[in-house]
Protein backbone atom coordinates (compact mmCIF):
# COMPACT_ATOMS: atom_id res chain seq x y z
CA UNK A 1 0.00 0.00 0.00
CA UNK A 2 1.24 3.71 -0.82
CA UNK A 3 2.12 6.08 1.67
CA UNK A 4 2.10 9.53 1.28
CA UNK A 5 2.07 12.85 3.23
CA UNK A 6 -1.39 14.65 2.19
CA UNK A 7 -1.40 18.33 2.05
CA UNK A 8 -4.15 18.01 4.13
CA UNK A 9 -2.41 16.64 6.50
CA UNK A 10 -2.99 19.08 9.17
CA UNK A 11 -6.96 18.42 8.32
CA UNK A 12 -7.04 14.81 7.97
CA UNK A 13 -3.80 13.63 8.80
CA UNK A 14 -1.45 11.06 6.99
CA UNK A 15 -4.02 9.22 4.26
CA UNK A 16 -3.33 5.40 2.84
CA UNK A 17 -4.07 4.65 -0.33
CA UNK A 18 -3.96 1.67 -2.42
CA UNK A 19 -1.73 2.59 -6.00
CA UNK A 20 -4.86 3.34 -8.02
CA UNK A 21 -6.31 5.64 -5.43
CA UNK A 22 -3.18 7.29 -5.21
CA UNK A 23 -2.80 7.87 -9.36
CA UNK A 24 -6.36 9.17 -9.02
CA UNK A 25 -5.08 11.62 -6.14
CA UNK A 26 -2.15 13.15 -8.36
CA UNK A 27 -5.08 13.70 -11.20
CA UNK A 28 -7.12 15.35 -9.19
CA UNK A 29 -3.81 17.95 -7.68
CA UNK A 30 -3.08 18.51 -11.39
CA UNK A 31 -6.68 19.17 -12.36
CA UNK A 32 -7.12 22.87 -13.44
CA UNK A 33 -9.94 24.82 -11.01
CA UNK A 34 -12.94 25.72 -13.31
CA UNK A 35 -13.51 29.35 -12.55
CA UNK A 36 -16.99 30.27 -10.71
CA UNK A 37 -20.36 30.90 -13.13
CA UNK A 38 -20.38 34.97 -14.07
CA UNK A 39 -23.36 36.87 -13.65
CA UNK A 40 -24.63 38.74 -17.03
CA UNK A 41 -26.29 42.70 -16.85
CA UNK A 42 -29.49 40.55 -17.12
CA UNK A 43 -28.85 38.91 -14.11
CA UNK A 44 -27.56 42.04 -12.05
CA UNK A 45 -30.72 43.89 -13.34
CA UNK A 46 -32.63 41.08 -11.40
CA UNK A 47 -30.94 40.81 -8.33
CA UNK A 48 -30.28 44.76 -7.63
CA UNK A 49 -28.39 44.16 -4.94
CA UNK A 50 -25.77 41.66 -7.40
CA UNK A 51 -21.88 42.58 -6.30
CA UNK A 52 -20.45 40.05 -8.46
CA UNK A 53 -19.39 38.12 -5.43
CA UNK A 54 -21.11 34.52 -4.55
CA UNK A 55 -24.16 34.51 -1.81
CA UNK A 56 -22.13 33.13 0.49
CA UNK A 57 -19.44 35.50 0.51
CA UNK A 58 -21.90 38.66 1.05
CA UNK A 59 -23.07 36.92 4.64
CA UNK A 60 -20.24 35.47 6.14
CA UNK A 61 -21.26 32.55 8.90
CA UNK A 62 -19.90 29.10 9.91
CA UNK A 63 -22.19 26.78 8.31
CA UNK A 64 -20.75 23.32 7.44
CA UNK A 65 -22.06 24.13 4.01
CA UNK A 66 -21.63 27.39 2.20
CA UNK A 67 -19.78 28.87 6.12
CA UNK A 68 -16.61 31.20 5.30
CA UNK A 69 -16.00 31.27 8.77
CA UNK A 70 -15.88 27.27 8.80
CA UNK A 71 -12.30 26.25 7.96
CA UNK A 72 -13.25 22.69 7.93
CA UNK A 73 -16.69 23.65 5.65
CA UNK A 74 -17.66 22.85 2.15
CA UNK A 75 -16.99 26.43 1.07
CA UNK A 76 -20.35 26.28 -1.71
CA UNK A 77 -20.04 28.97 -3.60
CA UNK A 78 -23.94 29.73 -6.17
CA UNK A 79 -24.55 32.70 -7.98
CA UNK A 80 -27.88 33.64 -10.03
CA UNK A 81 -27.69 33.12 -13.75
CA UNK A 82 -30.76 33.72 -15.25
CA UNK A 83 -32.91 31.53 -13.55
CA UNK A 84 -30.91 29.33 -12.43
CA UNK A 85 -28.59 29.06 -9.17
CA UNK A 86 -25.21 27.46 -9.98
CA UNK A 87 -22.81 26.14 -8.45
CA UNK A 88 -19.10 24.77 -9.33
CA UNK A 89 -18.00 23.01 -6.05
CA UNK A 90 -14.29 20.43 -6.59
CA UNK A 91 -14.69 18.01 -4.05
CA UNK A 92 -11.56 17.15 -1.98
CA UNK A 93 -9.55 13.40 -1.25
CA UNK A 94 -11.26 13.21 2.31
CA UNK A 95 -14.81 13.46 0.21
CA UNK A 96 -13.84 10.36 -0.93
CA UNK A 97 -16.07 7.33 -0.27
CA UNK A 98 -15.80 4.20 -2.42
CA UNK A 99 -12.03 4.49 -4.17
CA UNK A 100 -11.84 7.61 -6.59
CA UNK A 101 -15.61 8.48 -5.88
CA UNK A 102 -17.26 10.95 -3.86
CA UNK A 103 -19.18 9.89 -1.09
CA UNK A 104 -22.70 9.83 -1.41
CA UNK A 105 -23.73 12.10 1.77
CA UNK A 106 -21.38 14.82 0.57
CA UNK A 107 -23.23 15.43 -2.27
CA UNK A 108 -26.61 15.42 -0.45
CA UNK A 109 -24.47 18.11 1.64
CA UNK A 110 -23.79 20.15 -0.94
CA UNK A 111 -27.37 20.09 -2.64
CA UNK A 112 -28.95 20.86 0.67
CA UNK A 113 -27.25 23.89 1.08
CA UNK A 114 -27.18 24.88 -2.10
CA UNK A 115 -30.99 24.93 -1.95
CA UNK A 116 -30.89 26.57 1.07
CA UNK A 117 -29.11 29.70 -0.51
CA UNK A 118 -31.65 29.54 -3.44
CA UNK A 119 -35.15 29.91 -1.24
CA UNK A 120 -33.29 31.89 0.90
CA UNK A 121 -31.97 34.87 -1.63
CA UNK A 122 -35.17 34.37 -4.06
CA UNK A 123 -37.15 35.42 -1.01
CA UNK A 124 -34.51 38.52 -0.45
CA UNK A 125 -34.99 39.47 -3.90
CA UNK A 126 -38.70 39.69 -3.02
CA UNK A 127 -38.56 41.67 -0.03
CA UNK A 128 -35.51 44.29 -1.41
CA UNK A 129 -33.30 43.11 1.46
CA UNK A 130 -29.76 43.34 0.67
CA UNK A 131 -27.25 40.44 2.44
CA UNK A 132 -24.37 42.52 2.15
CA UNK A 133 -26.47 44.66 5.19
CA UNK A 134 -26.69 41.57 7.55
CA UNK A 135 -28.53 38.69 7.88
CA UNK A 136 -32.44 38.92 6.95
CA UNK A 137 -35.17 39.02 9.83
CA UNK A 138 -35.69 34.92 9.10
CA UNK A 139 -33.68 31.54 8.60
CA UNK A 140 -34.50 28.79 5.87
CA UNK A 141 -34.25 25.03 6.94
CA UNK A 142 -34.58 22.09 5.18
CA UNK A 143 -37.75 20.29 5.84
CA UNK A 144 -36.85 17.57 3.46
CA UNK A 145 -34.38 16.45 0.80
CA UNK A 146 -34.87 14.06 -1.29
CA UNK A 147 -31.36 12.67 -3.89
CA UNK A 148 -31.92 10.32 -6.76
CA UNK A 149 -27.99 9.06 -7.52
CA UNK A 150 -27.54 8.28 -10.90
CA UNK A 151 -23.77 8.17 -11.63
CA UNK A 152 -20.44 8.02 -9.81
CA UNK A 153 -19.21 11.26 -8.99
CA UNK A 154 -15.66 11.68 -9.22
CA UNK A 155 -13.47 12.85 -6.65
CA UNK A 156 -10.87 14.34 -9.48
CA UNK A 157 -13.88 16.42 -11.16
CA UNK A 158 -16.12 19.59 -10.05
CA UNK A 159 -19.60 19.08 -9.07
CA UNK A 160 -21.82 21.34 -10.99
CA UNK A 161 -25.09 22.13 -9.51
CA UNK A 162 -28.21 23.44 -11.22
CA UNK A 163 -31.26 24.43 -9.11
CA UNK A 164 -34.36 26.65 -10.01
CA UNK A 165 -37.20 27.18 -7.66
CA UNK A 166 -40.48 25.08 -8.81
CA UNK A 167 -43.17 26.34 -6.35
CA UNK A 168 -42.28 29.48 -4.19
CA UNK A 169 -44.71 30.12 -1.54
CA UNK A 170 -44.77 32.94 1.30
CA UNK A 171 -43.51 30.14 3.96
CA UNK A 172 -42.49 26.96 1.65
CA UNK A 173 -40.17 26.63 -1.57
CA UNK A 174 -39.76 23.56 -3.76
CA UNK A 175 -36.08 24.02 -4.78
CA UNK A 176 -34.95 21.29 -8.06
CA UNK A 177 -31.50 20.17 -8.54
CA UNK A 178 -29.58 18.62 -10.48
CA UNK A 179 -25.88 17.60 -10.32
CA UNK A 180 -23.29 16.66 -13.21
CA UNK A 181 -19.80 16.34 -14.22
CA UNK A 182 -19.62 17.65 -17.41
CA UNK A 183 -22.19 15.75 -19.73
CA UNK A 184 -22.65 13.20 -17.21
CA UNK A 185 -25.64 14.14 -14.87
CA UNK A 186 -25.07 12.50 -11.37
CA UNK A 187 -27.61 13.22 -9.32
CA UNK A 188 -31.17 15.10 -8.76
CA UNK A 189 -32.62 16.61 -6.07
CA UNK A 190 -35.82 17.65 -4.69
CA UNK A 191 -35.86 19.91 -1.43
CA UNK A 192 -38.37 21.38 0.68
CA UNK A 193 -37.41 24.52 2.11
CA UNK A 194 -38.99 26.07 4.66
CA UNK A 195 -38.59 29.70 6.45
CA UNK A 196 -38.76 30.60 10.32
CA UNK A 197 -37.96 33.55 12.49
CA UNK A 198 -36.41 33.16 16.13
CA UNK A 199 -33.24 31.62 14.69
CA UNK A 200 -30.80 34.49 15.14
Amino acid sequence: MARFDSPFSSSIGELQMEPVEYIEYIEYMEHPMIDPPQASASDAAQDPFDDGRALQDRLPGHCFGCGSLNAHGLHIKSHWIGDQFVCIWQPRPEHIGYPGYVFGGTIASVVDCHAIWASLSARCRELGLDLNSGAPPFGVVTGSLHVNYLKPALVAQPLELRARIVEHGPRKSVVACSVHQGAVECATAEVITVRVTGLH
